[in-house]
């Protein structure tokens, strides 16, 4: 591929309601899958809301991050000055998740500590200006503020990958895959030779990192496009799909049930592995052929009040990530068992299409869509 041409400063992309919806329902889902996992800290195990999440290898985290990286292609690439951008909303973004540890610190006070442990708030009870400081050097964040942690790192190492992108867009997404083939084998190295080791950390980031910067070089070329038309009409690739899913759902479950066992180097415990991503991709074509087969359906309700929860994924996903520490903190002390999640679940979502559809409001046309 030929270096990326900027557009001009006036240029504008147009609005792309399929991505749209994508973005919002990795949104809710994620929403949903923060609530359950309130529930199972409560002691649910059991009739718990079903998400793709629960029936696969891969969760909406990755489809979330998938698509902030292609945004950030698709615009800011576009801009006259695209660092300059991208850096102004890293420190948005860095404002945003303090004001959500702001709101969120309160509740530490009322914890019992195996309750702040969960959260990942027991640092700040036990240490607060340690704690305080490793968040906002973007080092360590409760639990839920670390994926904005993680975008905002991304976002700030974002120009180098332009300065690769602008010479050759094969070349960023090479490197960006060699990076994370890398990372993976001194995960891998550290878990085996260092007793107590995870995962997290740089090692981890460096893995998380082709999820944002292979999308954005392809936004940069706007494959959406040719996708979608490859897509249209193909109803056996969607059925090809479904059959991908579904052969996971049931292999997951299998395994869930002790019929067999995967190898070690593909579970949790090494972090973003090549099953995770392969399965996050797979979902995302599954969701991309089902929409470009929806037509016109996709312009009408309930997609429609999706796609506006996708046009603001960052500021929907900040207000989930509040209503989800205190909805999830007033479930665990209600007694209300499944009923009260089920209802903390119905509010979360009610509350975040309400709060996207005031934004859609309040938006004037010239503001920039939120490829954020």
């Amino acid at each position: 591929m030929p270096p990326t041409v900027p557009a001009e400063p006036s240029a504008r992309t147009p609005r792309e309601g399929r991505v749209d919806i994508v973005r919002g329902f990795a949104i809710l889902v994620i929403l949903a899958n923060h609530l359950t996992q309130v529930a199972e800290f409560g002691g649910l195990r059991e009739w718990l809301v079903p998400t793709p999440t629960r029936y696969g290898y891969s969760t909406a985290a990755e489809l979330f991050v998938i698509l902030s990286g292609y945004m950030v292609g698709l615009v800011y690439l576009r801009r006259a000055a695209p660092v300059r951008a991208i850096w102004r909303r890293a420190g948005q973004l860095w404002i945003y998740n303090l004001g959500l540890l702001a709101l969120i610190l309160p509740l530490a006070f009322v914890m019992h500590a195996a309750e702040a442990d969960f959260w990942g708030l027991g640092p700040f009870v036990a240490d607060a200006a340690g704690a305080l400081l490793h968040f906002v050097t973007l080092g360590a964040a409760p639990r839920l503020l670390d994926v904005l942690q993680l975008y905002i790192v991304l976002m700030l190492a974002a120009p180098l990958a332009i300065l690769i992108e602008r010479r050759s867009n094969r070349a960023l997404i090479c490197a960006s895959v060699v990076l994370y083939a890398v990372a993976q084998v001194l995960i891998a190295w550290r878990l085996a030779t260092v007793p107590g080791a995870t995962k997290d950390g740089l090692l981890d980031r460096l893995c998380w990192q082709m999820l944002f910067f292979v999308p954005m070089a392809l936004g940069a070329r706007q494959i959406h496009r040719d996708l979608f038309a490859w897509l249209a009409g193909r109803w056996g690739v969607l059925l090809m799909l479904v059959a991908i899913f579904v052969t996971g759902a049931v292999s997951h479950e299998m395994e869930a049930a002790g019929m067999f066992q995967r190898p070690d180097w593909l579970t949790g415990r090494y972090g973003l592995t090549p099953l995770r991503v392969g399965h996050a991709v797979a979902v995302l074509l599954l969701y991309a052929s089902a929409l470009t087969l929806a037509g016109s359906w996709t312009a009408r309700q309930p997609l429609l009040a999706v796609a506006w929860v996708g046009r603001h994924s960052l500021d929907c996903f900040a207000v989930g990530v509040l209503m989800t520490y205190w909805l999830g903190t007033a479930w665990l002390r209600s007694g209300t068992g499944h009923l009260g999640y089920y209802a903390a679940v119905a509010l979360g979502v009610g509350l975040t299409i309400g709060f996207a559809r005031w934004r859609c409001v309040q938006s004037r046309p010239s503001n920039p869509p939120d490829g954020r």
